[in-house]
């Protein structure tokens, strides 16, 4: 186009008295000469807008194998990324429940609401179900702060996504819940385990509480006696 602007206006410039009838009586002229110069122009436009660009060179045997690599590593990727939705999908469900007591309490609902729904494929099933997932058990602030130090501004930055963005980047994010939990059931099995040494301690001394109560109890029988003996 910028072409085309200059070519108008560089090498066929109007003027007002272009086309006029004159004094002189040459308007008849000039119109011949207007029409002249319009045909032209259309003709340089023409040849201008059917110009082709210069053919692309032939790929070479190099570009030729690089491309079949892309194309079988992309096609190796997408069936990575079913397979995965699938063996996901199949097992969530178990999931929930082996992990009902640090999940959310609508993680079960929320499974089986996604799967009453009919979707294209089962990468955004699997999408829909982690995403989910990822907003119930991080709604509670608790889960948050059980996370991990490093985990923490993946978890802020996935809850500040719009709601399509957090559907489609739930894949990448999904790790934060998993770690997390494996957090959290390791601060259950600590404090399970303090209380099972504290107990066995409460129960160690009282069995120690009870020796020397007898203990006690037969020396003051035998001291009893030998007094008694005197």
């Amino acid at each position: 186009m910028d072409k085309l602007l200059k070519l108008m206006f560089q090498n066929y410039p109007l003027r007002a008295a272009d086309g006029a009838d004159g004094a002189d009586g040459g308007g008849a002229n000039n119109n011949a000469d207007f029409a002249a110069k319009l045909d032209a122009l259309t003709a340089q436009v023409e040849k201008l807008l059917s110009g082709k660009k210069d053919a692309e060179p032939a790929p070479t045997d190099a570009d030729k194998v690089r491309a079949e690599l892309e194309a079988k590593a992309q096609k190796e990727a997408e069936t990575a990324r079913m397979q995965d939705a699938i063996k996901f999908n199949l097992g969530v469900s178990q999931f929930v429940a082996d992990n009902k007591d640090y999940l959310g309490k609508l993680a079960e609902g929320l499974v089986k609401t996604v799967n009453d729904k009919q979707f294209s494929d089962e990468v955004r099933k699997a999408a829909a179900l982690k995403k989910n997932l990822l907003e119930d058990f991080f709604s509670l602030q608790e889960n948050i702060d059980a996370a991990p130090e490093e985990l923490k501004p993946r978890i802020l930055s996935f809850k500040a996504l719009a709601d399509d963005d957090k559907e489609k980047q739930a894949a990448q994010f999904w790790d934060t819940l998993t770690l997390t939990l494996g957090q959290k059931k390791l601060a259950a099995q600590v404090a399970a385990a303090k209380r099972a040494r504290a107990g066995h301690f409460e129960e160690t001394n009282d069995l120690i509480k009870q020796y020397n109560d007898r203990v006690f109890a037969k020396r003051a029988h035998y001291l009893g006696e030998k007094e008694q003996a005197k």
